[in-house]
Order: C-alpha cells, then structure tokens, then sequence
C-alpha cells in the first residue's frame, strides 16, 4: 500500500494491545454534535458476538484509539454500546452502534507519556 491509499479496515486500540479491526463494508460512521462519533456495525452472525463482547469490555470514559483505513489513531472516549438487534429482512444480519467522543484537544505534556513503551497513544 502506498502512503497515498486508504485501507479497508477499521481498528479499535484498546489499551494493553487489545485490538479489534474489521473490514470497512461492515461500518457506518456519522459525526454529531459535541465530536460525538456514531460508529454503525451492520454485520453477519459469525461476527455478531465478536464485536459485542470487544465494546462490553469498555468502561465509560476509558480511552479508545481509532485508525480508519491506515490514516492515523484518532484518540476518543468510550460512550456507550447499544443492544444487538437482528435485521428484520431474511438475511442473517445483525445491527449494533458504538458511540465514542472525539478528544480533539488531547495532547500530552512529555512527562505524561509512558516510560515503559514507545508512543502508545494513550498517554
């Protein structure tokens, strides 16, 4: 991949390393008010509780960091996760919302980052 092309997928960086990254087609992304990001996950059963039991692991308030196609890590803020619902149509789809708000005025005095890793992103 050159540095001008954007990826497909989309990863969430727990702290610790714990990552969860999944193919773009699967999420919708809307921005509302307040940097509040609404990220929209349509996808099929065998991925169904995949997703959900990664967002359950989140505390309200505990920072996430988000890197859509390769672009860089957006620093947020878990908001919440919504209950799973099943598409109403034949298909085997599942449908679950993921808010997260966008620290956009984040940065890091120097003696704030970690000692012990190399730019984590979370400090």
């Amino acid at each position: 991949m050159t540095t001008s092309e954007i990826g497909n997928d989309i990863t969430f960086k727990k702290q610790l390393g714990l990552n969860y990254e999944i193919d773009q087609q699967y999420v919708g992304l809307k921005m509302k008010e307040n940097n509040i990001l609404s990220f929209n996950f349509r996808v099929p059963e065998d991925l169904k509780d995949e997703v959900e039991s990664y967002f359950k692991r989140f505390k309200l308030g505990e920072p996430i960091l988000v890197d859509i196609g390769g672009t860089g890590d957006m620093r947020c803020e878990f908001k919440g996760v919504s209950p799973v619902i099943k598409s109403k149509d034949k298909l085997d789809y599942y449908f679950l919302s993921v808010t997260l708000q966008e620290d956009k005025q984040y940065n890091p005095l120097e003696e704030e980052k970690c000692e012990t890793c190399s730019g984590c992103g979370f400090h």
